[in-house]
């Protein structure tokens, strides 16, 4: 893989997009589906996002080319959100316009709070014009349970997380038991009303509240999944789908790497200590 260091392989499937479709295929073979991401965020120039726009546009297509069972997730940082907001608007109808033509999802991943509101917004319009668009909320915010009630006026589909970025108290919860707690009742919540919730979690506790309120509230396989990271727990990921649960994996791929992982490992020490963790465990 070139410009992938060794290091770095177990996290990242490729430098390209055929290195990233191959990984997915080879996840496809064992019944678990996969988000592709193309690493990179905060562009800084209207040519790099069309750049990226494009690529993400091709990505649908191959997947669909391809018969993979795969959706798609991009930064709106990615798209130009930080130099113009209606290009990044626009740059993300021509990835869900492509998308719709296929049948297929695009993830609007969340990033620190000065990005919160926009993101929802800009959210909220796409849903009103697309069927793909589903957004990333994270159960450490304050805001995040009245972001909900507006996901469930939209489209109702959307990827609950736990928050990787380090946030005042102010804006989020800092002890780690509250923000499980807080998962738990937002997951409640959202397999009951949600009309797809994506539950990205590695935490057993999480996953095994999670089975069990399935269970007891009989939701439809088509209204969830469960979400882990490549390179971590991959027994975790087919014993989940051996159990007849959607499971996917976040597979990155792309050349910028190192400033994401560099930056999500700094930005919360705990995150640190949770990878080292589950390195090791299946």
């Amino acid at each position: 893989m070139s410009g992938i260091p060794f290091y770095a392989k177990r996290w990242v499937s490729g430098a390209t997009m055929p290195e990233a479709l191959s990984q997915t295929a080879l996840l496809n073979s064992k019944k678990i589906s996969v988000t592709l991401d193309l690493l990179g965020e905060n562009i800084t120039s209207l040519e790099q996002a069309k750049a990226c726009t494009d690529e993400y546009v091709e990505m649908l297509k191959q997947i669909a080319e391809k018969k993979l069972s795969s959706h798609v997730s991009v930064k709106l940082t990615m798209l130009g959100l930080d130099v113009n907001e209606d290009v990044c608007f626009e740059n993300l109808k021509s990835i869900l316009q492509e998308a719709d033509t296929h049948g297929n999802r695009v993830a609007l991943d969340m990033e620190g709070t000065p990005y919160t509101e926009r993101t929802m917004r800009i959210y909220e319009a796409a849903a009103q014009q697309f069927k793909s668009p589903e957004i990333v909320l994270q159960a450490y915010l304050h805001r995040t349970a009245s972001d909900v009630e507006r996901v469930l006026k939209a489209n109702g589909r959307l990827r609950l997380c736990k928050g990787a970025y380090k946030e005042s108290a102010e804006h989020a919860l800092q002890k780690m038991p509250d923000i499980v707690s807080n998962y738990k009742t937002l997951a409640t919540k959202l397999l009951r009303e949600a009309n797809r919730v994506c539950l990205a979690s590695h935490d057993d506790s999480i996953i095994n509240y999670c089975k069990q309120e399935i269970k007891t509230a009989a939701v439809p396989k088509e209204r969830y999944e469960f979400q882990m990271l490549y390179g971590m727990r991959a027994k975790t990921w087919e014993a989940i789908a051996n159990e007849g649960h959607n499971m996917a994996v976040y597979l990155p791929y792309g050349e910028h790497w190192q400033a994401y992982y560099s930056r999500r490992l700094a930005e919360r020490k705990e995150n640190i200590f949770f990878v080292l963790k589950n390195l090791f465990r299946d």
